[in-house]
Order: structure tokens, then C-alpha cells, then sequence
């Protein structure tokens, strides 16, 4: 049995909070994120936003931000490393990481994020629900849902962090449409993996689909 959640949380305190509160048309959609040291974690994101100057200058601006690149650049939106400072932000990362929990989605606008997560049963998100409010952030819950482990069969189908990004650049730029709009080596290179892992993991994050949601 496990859980998924989904909630708005936000507060200044929260990575990027002051941008989200700066700039109400930005959007921010996070990729992935990793740390070798868990007090300052490395997040790559998009961002949607109407005046790339004005992002910049609030993210140098954003005392949650130490240090952010721009490593990518679309026709509506730019990719961005970003590192959060030591101080001034709720350590969220450690948080969930402690708590067994694993995030499934998180976007940024209109001042708040929007996340998904999944955990190992209610206690640990409790614990993580707890710690949030403890640290003022404000949360709204609005959902939540058990999984079984029949409904998981051998293994979980939910979709992991690099086939969800995958499937879902490759929706966006017609990819699955017929005629196709885009081919693999564009999503390729979006990703910045070869034109094989892309295929991979398209391959694989459409057979969990089948298999979650087709399959009898």
C-alpha cells in the first residue's frame, strides 16, 4: 500500500517562492532534481515567461536561489539549473527524502506549486505534511489515494521521473500525432541524451501505461 498526494503549497520560504510572487505569469514546471550534498540540492526547470530579463534579475534577486544557469532555450520557454541557497528556504528535499516520499510532479505560477507526490502510507506523509506546517508553509491538500500492491502487480507502473519527462515533452511537440511534428532526435536533444535512451523511455513509459491502465 502506498500513497499519492497531491497538494498546493506555498510561501516565500519555499525555493523560487519570491520569484512565483514577483513575476504572476510566470510558470515553472520542475524536470528533475538531485543532490550530492542534501542541504543544497541541483533542480533543472522549465520556465514560460514573458520577459526572460525580468526572470533573471528575480532570480538573482531570490534569496532561496544560490546560483542559477541558463542551459537551454525554446521558443516559448527556457531550461535552468538552479541551486538553492543554504539559508532563507524550507529544506523540503531532506524532508521527503527522510520520509520514504517521491515526487511525482511539481509546477510553479500564479505565486504557489502544485505538487505530486507519492509515499509509503499516511504516517510519512504526515510527518511531511507536519514539517511544512511547521516551517509556515502554506498547504492545501487535494488529494488523496491509496494504491494497492495487486493494482501494482510485480512492480509499480507509475511512470518514472525521466518517462514522465520524456512522454510528456515528446505530447507537447506532437510527437504522438499523426503526422508526426517532431521525430526523436528534436526530444533528443531537448533531453540532452541520445536519440536511443529517448526511445527507451518512450518505449518503456508507454508499456507501463498498457500495463497500468489497459491490462486487465
Amino acid at each position: 500500500m502506498s500513497l499519492h498526494v497531491a497538494f498546493e503549497a506555498s510561501s516565500p520560504s519555499l525555493v523560487l517562492g519570491p520569484t512565483l510572487d514577483a513575476l504572476p505569469s510566470l510558470e515553472v514546471a520542475l524536470e528533475r532534481q538531485y543532490a550530492l550534498d542534501p542541504a543544497r540540492p541541483i533542480a533543472f526547470c522549465w520556465t514560460r515567461c514573458r520577459n526572460r530579463k525580468r526572470l533573471e534579475r528575480a532570480l538573482a534577486a531570490d534569496p532561496t536561489v544560490a546560483r542559477f544557469d541558463r542551459i537551454a532555450s525554446g521558443d516559448d520557454r527556457d531550461r535552468y539549473r538552479l541551486q538553492r541557497s543554504e539559508t532563507n528556504v524550507v529544506g523540503a528535499y531532506r524532508q521527503w527524502v527522510a520520509a520514504g516520499g517521491e515526487l511525482l510532479e511539481c509546477r510553479g505560477a500564479d505565486g504557489r506549486w502544485n505538487v505530486e507526490m507519492r509515499f509509503p502510507d499516511r504516517t510519512s506523509f504526515g510527518r511531511y505534511h507536519d514539517f511544512l506546517v511547521d516551517e509556515g508553509v502554506s498547504v492545501e491538500l487535494r488529494r488523496l489515494a491509496e494504491t494497492d500492491a495487486r493494482s501494482r502487480r510485480a512492480g509499480d507502473p507509475t511512470l518514472t521521473d525521466r518517462q514522465r519527462e520524456a512522454l510528456a515533452l515528446a505530447h507537447e511537440r506532437g510527437f504522438f500525432e499523426v503526422p508526426r511534428e517532431t521525430d526523436l532526435a528534436e526530444i533528443a536533444a531537448q533531453l540532452e541524451i541520445s536519440n536511443q535512451a529517448v526511445s527507451e523511455r518512450l518505449r518503456r513509459g508507454q508499456a507501463r501505461l498498457v500495463e497500468s491502465h489497459v491490462v486487465d
